[in-house]
């Protein structure tokens, strides 16, 4: 959204809509709430877009979901904003549920413009997620009553989980890799190794989110991927770290740029050298979050409280866990076999029974 907080309830909201050549903007300081600058914004967004000729076509829902992520669609996220552009930006709304799931059956069968392949799950589900945002983008602004997108027009498709871990052996090499190669990247590595947490989330984390009096660091709303905020627990043996980060450097995870202190940005170069120099394979930054929230349960802490940290609504946890670990071997508990099943222990071997056959016994 057009908002900048510019202090403590203290908002800066800019609101511009642009249609056939015709661009009208509105801009005023705000104070309040986040919650209510939010809604003032949709408020004057409405009333712009009814001073205008009503959406009649997707395009239209395209460019004001576009203008209400500040007119910029991250770099990621720009081919996909393209293709949908160029695929159904002249569909009639009045027809879109219908040509959204052609569309999507097109998709499956349409080969990517990197690998040639068919588009992973990820690939179409990102397609979804900005149709579905910019749909419902327009309910909130009454442009349409309700989402044409469903399960029924254009299914969510479901990945098999990354069943990736690291041993202790490995964990130690990466850590040792990464002081040696990329040393600024060892803080955040440590304590994603620890706490369930998205990179996104981790590079944009800054001082004013620390709480070192509860031991905690604050993600916001709207920063999350369901943009729901939470808290993050600092783990006793990162404390002293978080206390060193010097006094005039904003950012919790930096990296020096000619004197300066920096945000770490997109370490992906850094992260597959370590790798490389620890010798291992199949390893994504993302995996840590899996690994981090495996070893909570391990250690006791409560899977509701897990969710809450990682930022699942749904049980994600039981997705994940159930294939990371074998502490639940250690779990389990065998009868002695004096029960009820009627089994009865005789030694080991075989034995030939009355009716000839031959059984095992115990």
């Amino acid at each position: 959204m057009g908002i900048t907080k510019l202090a403590p309830n203290h908002f800066f909201i800019k609101a511009r809509h642009k249609t056939n050549g015709e661009d009208r903007r509105e801009q005023l300081h705000f104070t309040g709430t986040k919650a209510q600058a939010e809604e003032k914004y949709l408020e004057i967004l409405r009333r712009l877009r009814r001073e205008k000729k009503p959406a009649q076509a997707f395009g239209d829902l395209l460019a004001a979901y576009c203008e209400s992520r500040g007119g910029v669609i991250p770099r990621s996220q720009r081919s996909i904003f393209e293709d949908l552009a160029r695929d159904l930006g002249g569909v009639d709304l009045a027809a879109i549920g219908d040509k959204l799931q052609e569309y999507a059956g097109i998709l499956r069968r349409l080969p990517s413009k990197t690998t040639g392949r068919k588009l992973s799950a990820a690939s179409l589900n990102r397609r979804r997620a900005m149709v579905a945002a910019s749909l419902n983008l327009a309910v909130e602004l009454k442009i349409i009553p309700h989402s044409p997108l469903n399960a029924a027009v254009w299914p969510k498709e479901n990945e098999v989980p990354r069943d990736r871990f690291l041993s202790h052996v490995e964990s130690t090499a990466l850590l040792n890799a990464i002081s040696m190669s990329a040393p600024h990247l060892l803080p955040v590595t440590q304590f994603a190794l620890q706490v369930p947490c998205r990179k996104a989330e981790l590079v944009s984390m800054t001082r004013a989110d620390l709480d070192l009096f509860h031991n905690a660091i604050r993600v916001h709303n709207g920063t999350t991927k369901n943009e729901a905020g939470a808290w993050k627990p600092i783990p006793p043996n990162m404390v002293p770290y978080f206390r060193s980060i010097p006094a005039d450097c904003p950012y919790l995870f930096y990296r020096m740029e000619r004197g300066q202190y920096a945000p770490l940005g997109d370490f992906k170069r850094s992260w597959a050298t370590a790798k490389r120099i620890a010798g291992i394979q199949n390893l994504r930054f993302h995996d840590t979050r899996h690994i981090s929230a495996t070893a909570l349960v391990d250690a006791g802490t409560p899977e509701r409280a897990v969710m809450d940290i990682a930022g699942w609504r749904t049980n994600m946890l039981s997705t994940y866990y159930s294939s990371s670990s074998k502490k639940a071997l250690s779990l389990v508990k065998f009868g002695n076999g004096s029960g009820n099943t009627g089994a009865t222990f005789e030694g080991v071997g075989l034995k030939t029974g009355k009716n000839g056959t031959e059984r095992t016994v115990l």
